[in-house]
């Protein structure tokens, strides 16, 4: 229960899982002609980044 009090852990678990599943949506939807696929991917793998880095700060202290 103390883990869930910290902001850290919370807001990491948030930002990995929609950045999975941006990054899962990129290569699994289909598109029409635009930039959706690209757009999905880079920020699903930015959002996953900082999910990982939150949570490695909130292991780490």
């Amino acid at each position: 229960m103390e883990k869930l009090s910290d902001l850290r852990f919370i807001i990491g678990l948030f930002f990995a899982i929609v950045g999975a599943l941006l990054v899962l949506l990129a290569f699994t939807a289909t598109y029409g002609p635009g930039f959706g696929k690209n757009l999905n991917l880079y920020s699903g793998l930015v959002m996953l980044v900082f999910g990982i880095f939150m949570l490695w700060l909130n292991r780490r202290g």
